[in-house]
């Protein structure tokens, strides 16, 4: 269900946190400050700019969290009804992948293998191409999701959105198709478990790993974290943000060596999955996650409340309270055994591996690689992030969408 609100007569345009340092001439000034700003410090938990960057920077970092942005109106509600919940449960039987094309043995002799780990998993297997995932969101999500979709470039960030998407509507789990399952899935997804995925590295440095590594997700149908991870990746898409939008939202205390040294994973990935579920537990955007379970009432539980339900204080409408079941962090290690494997740590228990020796077989032309190029090829060592390479045009909605549950 959805609802629109159309804007006020008369309301001009909005203006972004790029918009406002740019017009100011705030902009980071120079490759230094870009170095600076970039630099991994683990003695710096408030952030490169709240020291180290100020007299590099100057205004950008004088002013980034002190400038205040107008929030822009919202243009649809979305409501979303999570189906009636198995009595069986939380997370259905399903296993959801996506890639532009169908990987066959013969072109895919080594990836399809991979594959064939899922599609024997005892769970129903369903596969989308680019066509399939294009339709996907158009039949059940309004026209703006779409627009999203169909806005990105890089191949791998729609999948980042699609993989939200239909895990929202339908839940089971997600899996890039680089990764082999290495475990029974109803011995690695207990029926009270509502939302698994394992920490991603960046941050690690800091012992604060605010990124969650989205290539591995299994969560209930209607999840808030999947409703928030929805709504966050919509609007920065439709609203063209930057590395300089990224900053501010993060704001207090933004860890700048993550949002431009790992920029192209917070339009729609990893680090925008970890915001979002740390936006709906009500805590800084940039909070670490750590590999467990996840206490979503941590911040409210006083001394003499030690576990046993919601704490005293916690409104009715808290979003916490439609939180399905217990949330799962699982280990993860890139050098597990010559593999990056994740584990889940509660059980002692490997689940899957990627990252293998010659998984990628195929033998890609210079044609595939101009038309799906790699993300990483979106990441600036030197510049703004989000000006060129990440969208098709530069027409801004000007307005949000709201998703709640």
């Amino acid at each position: 269900d959805s609802s629109v609100h159309p804007k006020p007569a008369g309301a001009g345009a909005h203006l972004s946190a790029y918009d406002i340092f740019r017009d100011e001439g705030c902009l980071p000034p120079s490759s230094d400050c870009y170095m600076c700003l970039r630099k991994k410090d683990s003695q710096n938990k408030k952030g490169n700019c709240d020291r180290t960057c100020k007299p590099i920077c100057g205004c950008f970092c004088e002013n980034m969290c002190r400038t205040e942005v107008e929030e822009r109106h919202v243009g649809r509600t979305v409501t979303v009804r999570p189906p009636p919940r198995a009595a069986t449960r939380l997370i259905p039987r399903i296993v959801h992948q996506t890639w532009f094309e169908p990987v066959t043995k013969e072109k895919y002799p080594n990836q399809s293998r991979l594959v064939e780990s899922w599609k024997q998993s005892g769970w129903d297997y369903r596969f989308y191409d680019d066509d399939a995932s294009a339709a996907f969101l158009s039949e059940h999500f309004p026209p703006e999701v779409r627009e999203a979709y169909d806005t990105l470039l890089p191949g791998a960030f729609k999948a980042d959105l699609f993989r939200y998407c239909v895990l929202l509507v339908q839940g089971g789990v997600y899996a890039d198709m680089d990764i082999l399952l290495e475990t029974n899935l109803d011995a690695m997804i207990d029926t009270d478990v509502g939302f698994m995925v394992p920490v991603d590295d960046p941050g690690y440095y800091l012992r604060q790993t605010p990124c969650l590594w989205n290539g591995l997700l299994a969560a209930a149908p209607g999840h808030p974290f999947l409703a928030r991870a929805v709504e966050m990746v919509v609007n920065n898409v439709r609203n063209r943000v930057t590395t300089v939008d990224f900053d501010h939202l993060l704001c207090p205390n933004v860890n700048t060596a993550l949002t431009h040294g790992y920029d192209m994973l917070h339009m729609a990935g990893p680090c925008i999955l970890g915001a979002a579920l740390n936006s709906v537990l009500g805590i800084h955007k940039q909070s670490g996650f750590v590999h467990g379970e996840l206490d979503i009432w941590k911040k409210d539980r006083t001394s003499e409340e030690n576990g046993g339900g919601v704490p005293s204080g916690v409104s009715a409408d808290d979003p916490r309270r439609r939180i399905p079941g217990r949330s799962i962090v699982l280990q993860q290690n890139k050098e597990d055994m010559n593999a990056h494997r994740f584990t889940l740590y509660e059980k002692n228990l490997i689940v899957a591996a990627t990252d293998l020796p010659h998984y990628d077989d195929r033998k890609v032309t210079k044609e595939e690689k101009e038309e799906h190029p790699h993300y990483t090829s979106t990441h600036l060592k030197k510049g703004i992030y989000g000006l060129t390479g990440v969208f098709a045009d530069d027409v801004r909605a000007d307005e949000e969408v709201r998703f709640v549950v």
